[in-house]
């Protein structure tokens, strides 16, 4: 059974092999559609530092928990509030020794992320001053704010709060269908230069789409978040989508 089984794979991936081998124009193509946000995320952190990793785990423990009753005093609910939990890290320069350099210090963090829900996103300015109150009140008590991936790419300098939407998927469904909108041209285009007529689509590979075509590269905070698609505009989310089309000719 068991050489029944592996010869079955091969054959499998041996078809897989052929099918991208037979002749096909491969084109790629990106779609765009934009959604109005329906929820601001801010990014903070609670970073608590002692000589000793203990020492810096009771002390974040009792920032966290002033940070979370600071948030209910204000009007914000458990579903608005989530910790990611302690994170340790050495701090100090500390002295060499045969195999490393020994910390002088221990940091202890919770990456902390704050939603506003779309009631909140009506006016501008009543965003601002709610955002404006949320930071300095938490300032003042010990939480920092986080520059995150989406700061690099923010209009005019770092961003601490992204847009999102709670439900993108009928934007990537439109984002999709513009990518293969777009595609289908250009593989006429080149099929008539090669003298060829395409006889329909062999496979369609979604190649890239939110987070990882805008963040990619190492794993940074926003992994955390369940959501595809940030902005640092409070005006438009844009979901964006990344298509291989292979069309077959003759």
């Amino acid at each position: 059974m068991q050489r029944l089984i592996l010869g079955l794979f091969s054959f499998l991936i041996g078809l897989a092999a052929q099918s991208d081998l037979r002749p096909a124009i491969q084109v790629s193509s990106a779609g765009k559609a934009v959604a109005k946000p329906d929820l601001a995320i801010a990014f903070l952190q609670v970073r608590s530092s002692a000589p000793l990793a203990n020492d810096a785990l009771e002390q974040n423990k009792k920032k966290v928990a002033e940070v979370k009753a600071k948030l209910v005093s204000l009007g914000y609910k458990d579903e608005q509030i989530r910790f990611t939990g302690n994170r340790f890290s050495p701090t100090g320069q500390g002295m060499y020794y045969p195999g490393g350099q020994r910390p002088t210090g221990f940091d202890v963090y919770n990456n902390l992320y704050v939603t506003l829900d779309a009631s909140d996103l009506k006016s501008i300015d009543g965003f601002n001053t709610k955002l404006g109150t949320l930071l300095d009140e938490l300032s003042k008590i010990g939480a920092q704010t986080i520059n995150m991936p989406i700061s690099s790419i923010s209009m005019g300098g770092a961003s601490v709060v992204a847009f999102t939407v709670r439900d993108a998927a009928a934007y990537e469904k439109k984002a999709y269908q513009d990518a293969m909108d777009k595609a289908r041209p250009i593989a006429d285009d080149i099929a008539k230069r090669m003298k060829v007529a395409i006889t329909g689509i062999e496979s369609v590979n979604i190649a890239q789409q939110g987070r990882q075509q805008m963040y990619g590269g190492p794993a940074n905070p926003l992994d955390e978040l369940p959501y595809e698609y940030l902005s640092s505009s409070i005006d438009e989310v844009p979901v964006r989508v990344r298509l291989d089309v292979r069309y077959s000719y003759k």
